[in-house]
């Protein structure tokens, strides 16, 4: 008897849903993937501000060292963490991107972001160090400076690895064009850098311009040390937020010949080799603020 076949018969049928089971079931592990690398740059994006906030914090409440804080967990450990987290956030944004439904290119894009201001704040802090002085001692008169009182050079004592207190003589580290490394002046390299740093003379007495020192002194949230209107002295610390670094500042007042009340400020870092410019740019703003 022979065989009955449909007229359309041209071959064994497809398993179409074999085929569509393994297509479901790529898309599955690649959408898989991408939450995990979203969550991880998500987990990134949190994590590496946080360590730069705890290496700071953690170095202002003691503990642990500026050093550890400052040199191990911000300028070491942060740029790694920094760059995985950009590299994961790329990933992220690719795979937010390809995988469909596409999600979760926002977070992708903000951990990007986070990752290239980080890296990208830290670089500008490399170049600043770069092109500064590397000093940390700044004042308005380098060939008589101002001499901080017995409290502030009593504090100064009792700090691990303090910076000295002589200005006159004192030396700092510099690299010639030719990569030659040596040592100049303190006063030598504040000069050439920072050469609007000169006394001021303001036309007050010196009883009138001690106070007016003084109440501008504790407007810029330093904490008075000492004060001598007797010799026109008056010592401050100002303490940084982060890390919680502490620079000594002292104010001199004297008669001026012509007239008014000579002013002299100098500001000191108790730790630390480069100070990034913020003696001199404190001294500056205490100086404006005082003659106006």
């Amino acid at each position: 008897m022979a065989d009955l076949k449909p007229a359309n018969d041209t071959g064994p049928a497809v398993n179409d849903g074999a085929s569509g089971a393994v297509v479901k079931e790529k898309g599955v592990k690649r959408r898989k993937i991408r939450s995990l690398l979203l969550k991880l740059c998500l987990a990134l994006t949190i994590l590496a501000p946080l360590l730069f906030m705890v290496a700071a914090l953690g170095a202002k409440v003691g503990l642990w060292g500026w050093q550890f804080g400052l040199g191990t967990l911000t300028a070491n450990v942060g740029p790694l963490l920094l760059m995985l987290g950009g590299s994961v956030a790329v990933l992220s944004l690719l795979a937010a991107i390809l995988v469909k439904p596409r999600k979760g290119i926002v977070i992708a894009v903000i951990g990007l972001l986070v990752s290239l201001g980080g890296l990208g704040k830290l670089g500008k802090t490399k170049s600043t160090v770069a092109k500064l002085p590397f000093i940390h001692d700044v004042t308005t008169d380098t060939q008589d400076p101002p001499i901080f009182g017995d409290i502030v050079l009593a504090e100064r004592e009792s700090t691990k690895g303090v910076n000295s207190a002589d200005y006159i003589g004192k030396m700092a580290p510099v690299t010639e064009k030719d990569g030659t490394k040596g040592e100049t002046l303190v006063a030598a390299l504040q000069t050439k850098a920072y050469p609007q740093i000169r006394p001021i003379i303001i036309n007050e007495t010196q009883e009138a311009a001690f106070a007016k020192a003084l109440e501008t002194a504790k407007s810029m949230g330093w904490k008075i040390k000492e004060e001598d209107q007797e010799t026109g002295r008056i010592d401050a610390t100002d303490t940084s937020f982060w890390y919680g670094f502490k620079d000594d500042v002292t104010i001199r007042l004297r008669k001026s010949e012509g007239g008014g009340t000579l002013v002299d400020v100098r500001s000191l870092s108790r730790v630390g080799g480069s100070d990034l410019g913020k003696n001199a740019a404190r001294i500056e703003a205490f100086l404006e603020s005082l003659n106006n």
